[in-house]
């Protein structure tokens, strides 16, 4: 089937005005521009949408689903927003995950989760939904490895993990989660530098979104990137336990 670009390039576009009104804080002009780019993206092809930069995909994905509700037709996108659910979404399982381990820890239960290639998710127990987990499997090489070196992290300051890793995403999200791995023990970083370190920095709100998107908690540390004047940002598990990690590793001083 033939490529339509001209149609491609008005999509493009049309993300890109709703992302400059979101800039600008013009909401309601946001919100137009962006209901013109889904309607726009809704009659792709799918050859088509993936002609559709992931930067821009990324951002109207996340600016769909997190203000203006749920995902329709398949797409992850839609312009009609939740109604009466102001309570914070729940994490979504890994589909490939076969087994998980719950293990305590001095910010509260954590939930591991394991593939059959690796580590495929960590969450705080606060944020996973219990019911859909897969089965426990105490003998799990992958969920004992990943347990041991989170007791030595929090025991001891272990600064390096070494468990196999199976984190599904995007390639832009995979890429903007190695940035995170790659911010040492003791240290922060902020999405404008990971854009830069990306060779890409107009990228900072789709870097923001793949980083909320992290299925792999402190192991992938996302609770080391910080705002730019210092401010401990939005993190899933909630600032306080952001805190205390950082805390743990040094960053910031305990509270007296």
């Amino acid at each position: 089937m033939k490529i339509r670009e001209g149609v491609i390039k008005e999509t493009c576009r049309l993300i890109r005005e709703a992302r400059k009104r979101w800039n600008a804080h013009e909401n309601q002009a946001c919100r137009r521009e962006r209901d013109r780019a889904i309607a726009a993206y809704e009659e792709l092809t799918e050859g088509e949408r993936k002609e559709v930069p992931e930067e821009l995909l990324v951002w109207l994905r996340y600016r769909s689903e997190k203000y203006f509700g749920e995902g329709q037709n398949g797409n992850g996108m839609s312009s009609k927003p939740q109604k009466g659910n102001k309570e914070k979404k729940k994490e979504k399982i890994p589909e490939h995950a076969v087994a998980y381990r719950k293990m305590m820890s001095p910010v509260g239960p954590l939930f591991l989760l394991s593939s059959k290639k690796g580590l495929c998710g960590l969450y705080f127990g606060h944020r996973i939904e219990v019911t859909e987990l897969p089965k426990e499997n105490p003998r799990d090489r992958f969920l004992s490895q990943a347990e041991k070196e989170l007791e030595a992290y929090f025991e001891n300051g272990r600064e390096k993990f070494s468990v196999t890793l199976d984190a599904r995403g995007s390639p832009f999200q995979r890429a903007v989660w190695r940035q995170l791995s790659a911010i040492p023990f003791g240290k922060t970083s902020g999405y404008g530098e990971l854009a830069e370190n990306m060779e890409n920095p107009k990228a900072v709100r789709a870097v923001g979104t793949a980083n909320g998107a992290n299925p792999i908690s402190i192991i992938v540390p996302c609770h080391r990137v910080i705002g730019k004047d210092g401010s401990l940002i939005g993190f899933g598990g909630g600032l306080e336990i952001k805190r205390k990690l950082l805390q743990h590793e040094g960053v910031l001083l305990k509270a007296t």
